[in-house]
């Protein structure tokens, strides 16, 4: 089932696109049974052009340090694969603001081992989540953060790491910390702007934080506040994902592209935002094993959606029958005016793809599962299905 998304940015932030080259960095978060390099692999034959990973199993404290062979093999693997990015996230059990001080500890020895791993196998940056204050104030665990940021930095500047740390937005689950953009610049400022210091935005935390991108001027308002708090110059990673729970909802469920409470729509305006178009963005929807092909694809399918107002409406589309194999299940999303008719709306389809050319003499249409003719207006938040004969109903 497909949806009818609300509007796209308006052109102004779209201007001249020809010279604004769509980000070409879209990839998933990839396994890694069977070694380091199996990431790459895997992330390659679904057409990825970044992979995340995990250099060491999330949910354990220690780790064997790399073997040389390892190491060699992955930086080969990725040369050979041809994927130019990589980036790692940490582990689940990392706290550099605890409170206890034997935590504290623990967690800046195993965060330096995350960053002594990613430098070796040559992985730009290692994300991070902001960890908890467990209900001993926001102040001090910021304090406590900014410390285990200045101390890990400035001993792997001493060793010439090129590796960087991006701290990752997040949902503001319990005493999480790093939900408000204004925690984010604090740190930063904290810190001392230290280049190998940034953020990763995952779209589905700062929308259950409270950070709309439904819509056009929700999308607008969000990317400058982060601009104005945090600077887009320290964003490096997107996490592109949508959201099973509510906006402001503080609870952090990922939701694949276009089936949750965000929309398609705003994905089509962070893949086609010109200040975005050199960070990466990655997919970390659930069944990954399935569903990572199909998000990543639709990821893809987005680029080049720049519509021309306030009023336009990002339609996708499924495909029964023999034309669900031109785009191996995955939906087609397609920009188009409102108020637009389904005979307009296939004239359309017939542009973007010549496959489709004349679809609207042989097929049916539907819309929320209702046959309807070729005069019917596309309104928002409906589903549209092309059945060509003997495809049911």
């Amino acid at each position: 089932m497909i949806e009818v998304f609300e509007s796209t940015v308006p052109a102004m932030a779209f201007a001249m696109p020809s010279l604004f080259p769509v980000p070409r960095l879209l990839g998933a978060h990839m396994p890694t049974a069977g070694g380091l390099q199996k990431s790459l692999i895997a992330g390659a034959a679904i057409g990825c052009g970044v992979v995340q990973l995990f250099t060491n199993s999330p949910r354990q404290w220690s780790h064997k340090p790399l073997a040389p062979e390892a190491v060699n093999l992955f930086r080969q693997t990725q040369e050979e694969v041809g994927i130019p990015f990589t980036v790692a996230h940490d582990s689940y059990l990392i706290n550099l603001a605890a409170p206890d001080p034997v935590i504290l500890e623990r967690s800046r020895e195993a965060f330096r081992a995350e960053l002594d791993r990613a430098n070796e196998l040559g992985i730009a940056w290692v994300v991070t989540h902001m960890g908890a204050h467990l209900g001993q104030g926001e102040s001090e665990a910021v304090a406590r953060l900014i410390e285990s940021f200045k101390l890990v930095l400035e001993d792997t500047d001493k060793a010439g790491y090129t590796t960087g740390i991006a701290m990752e937005t997040t949902a503001g689950q319990g005493t999480g910390l790093g939900w408000r953009f204004e925690e984010l610049g604090e740190i930063i400022r904290g810190v001392g702007g230290h280049p190998r210091l940034g953020v990763c935005l995952d779209t589905c935390h700062i929308f259950a934080a409270g950070y709309d991108l439904r819509g056009a001027s929700g999308y607008a308002k969000t990317i400058a506040e982060f601009d104005s708090v945090i600077g887009l110059a320290n964003l490096k990673v997107i996490h592109a994902n949508d959201s099973k729970k509510g906006f402001g909802s503080r609870v952090d469920r990922h939701e694949h592209l276009g089936a949750g409470e965000i929309g398609i729509g705003a994905f089509a305006r962070f893949v086609n935002d010109p200040r975005l178009a050199h960070i990466p963005m990655l997919v970390e929807t659930p069944d990954s094993e399935t569903m990572h092909t199909v998000n990543l694809a639709r990821l893809k399918g987005l680029q080049g959606l720049q519509t021309m107002g306030e009023g336009d409406t990002i339609v996708s589309v499924q495909f029964f029958g023999h034309y669900s194999d031109y785009f191996a299940g995955v939906p087609l999303d397609i920009a188009v005016p409102e108020g637009t008719t389904v005979r307009k709306f296939a004239e359309l389809l017939g542009r973007r793809d010549a496959r489709l050319s004349g679809v609207e003499r042989g097929c049916r249409f539907a819309i929320s599962e209702e046959y309807v003719t070729l005069d019917t207006p596309i309104a928002a938040d409906c589903m549209i299905a092309v059945l060509p004969p003997m495809s049911g109903g």
